[in-house]
């Protein structure tokens, strides 16, 4: 993949929106304090790479987290480029309610802030939706992440936003 903003940063700001809402942001400890940002291929298509982001300890501890597939990204952005920003998704938590599939999603978007730095905004919304049909002979429905993401929109709940500030510190 084609990006400058490969390499593993200092975590200079963290913000979380107070629980239950977006307004206003307010400072939170940045603990791991680095953030690894490193390239993986698709799922869907292997010729297409990723972003990912991971949040790590030690430069050493993030050179470790780009070789170890199992540990779970914290940020994957999916589309975009350097000079237009990075833009992602990922699932916070799901659920049901009754007849209704419940899930929050996050959307994420990666830019460069020049001077090797980088800012990730994150906004959470909460979707509802209808669970797809069981399967013949199952009472089993289903929520699918895919429905859930396809659901968001400008008028989605927001329930939660993030900031992260951060300083470009080595390579990977």
């Amino acid at each position: 993949m084609d990006s400058e903003l490969l390499g593993i940063y200092q975590l200079d700001q963290y913000q979380r929106s107070e629980d239950g809402g977006c307004d206003p942001l307010i400072d939170v400890d940045p603990a791991p304090s680095r953030l690894v940002v490193y390239a993986v291929p698709s799922n869907e298509n292997p010729d297409v790479g990723v972003l990912v982001g991971k949040f790590c300890g030690t430069v050493l501890d993030c050179r470790t987290r780009v070789k170890d597939l199992s540990t779970v990204a914290n940020y994957a952005f999916f589309q975009g480029s350097d000079a237009a920003g990075w833009q992602g998704r990922g699932i916070a938590s799901q659920g049901s309610l009754g007849d209704q599939c419940l899930v929050e999603v996050q959307t994420h978007t990666l830019a460069s802030t020049g001077n090797q730095a980088i800012r990730i905004d994150t906004r959470q919304v909460e979707t509802e939706f209808m669970p797809s049909e069981p399967e013949p002979g199952s009472n089993e429905v289903t929520c699918s992440i895919r429905d859930a993401i396809e659901s968001v929109d400008d008028d989605s709940p927001c329930t939660a936003l993030f900031l992260v500030e951060a300083a470009f510190e080595t390579g990977l």
